[in-house]
């Protein structure tokens, strides 16, 4: 576990390098491979991806709690789109993780998205987990909503804190970006499900395709939205070939 600053909040990650003065111990990772870094989902936690850290190869692999979840503050307000973008630079930045490749799931994938955007140069690959290429707003419905779910069978209102979600909520705004994927430099793959629930469905496929045509599509069979935990071979299958594709 590592900690890092952005500024005033101390934003929880996991990193399977470990960090000291600026030097990363090669002995754990292949420092030729690309870095990945994970960006979770709504009501996830770093330490729910712990598996990615030996399951990923010999890379360096980080796993990021964003503001609000997991063992990361959970400040009373700044829950925009910028801010949470804001959070993956500052992991980034203060680990020096040099050009990863994004790996992320559901709404995490807006935030990364949108860090792939702001720099297409620092980005050597996108992994986009069964989602739009838009930040969605939310309306103030989804609060009750959210808190009732439950995830992996843990309710989410014991994974983020009331005040949290009714923050994202309310300092949501529709962020279309679908035009602008051709800004991206790097290889994207899609993972999406095969089963009921799955949020890329045929049709937003087929919107991935024809806005950027390069787009890679995978789809896990036996998942519905949540792509890795019903089985998580299953989806190593289609993320380490991509993984695996991109050289230095």
């Amino acid at each position: 576990m590592v900690f890092v600053d952005n500024g005033g909040v101390r934003l929880h990650a996991l990193d399977n390098a470990r960090v000291d003065q600026a030097r990363v111990d090669a002995a754990r990772v292949d420092p030729g491979a690309p870095p990945v870094l994970v960006v979770p989902g709504m009501g996830e936690h770093a330490e729910e991806y712990a598996w990615a850290l030996e399951e990923l190869g010999d890379r360096r692999v980080v796993v990021v709690d964003v503001r609000g979840r997991g063992r990361s503050d959970a400040p009373a307000n700044g829950y925009t789109w910028e801010d949470h973008i804001g959070d993956l630079r500052a992991v980034v930045d203060a680990l020096a993780v040099d050009r990863p490749i994004l790996v992320a799931f559901s709404r995490g994938s807006s935030y990364a998205l949108g860090y792939a955007l702001q720099g297409p140069d620092r980005v050597r690959g996108l992994v986009v987990g069964d989602y739009f290429a838009r930040h969605v707003g939310l309306p103030v419905e989804f609060v009750a909503s959210q808190l009732g779910m439950r995830v992996r069978g843990v309710p989410v209102s014991e994974r983020m804190a009331g005040h949290v979600v009714r923050g994202v909520v309310t300092e949501s705004r529709e962020v279309p970006l679908w035009g602008r994927l051709v800004e991206l430099q790097c290889p994207v793959l899609v993972i999406r499900g095969g089963r009921p629930g799955r949020v890329v469905t045929d049709d937003l496929a087929e919107q991935w395709r024809a806005a950027l045509p390069s787009v890679e599509l995978a789809t896990v069979a036996a998942a519905g939205h949540d792509l890795w935990s019903r089985d998580l071979d299953a989806y190593l299958a289609v993320l380490a070939p991509f993984l695996a594709g991109i050289a230095e």
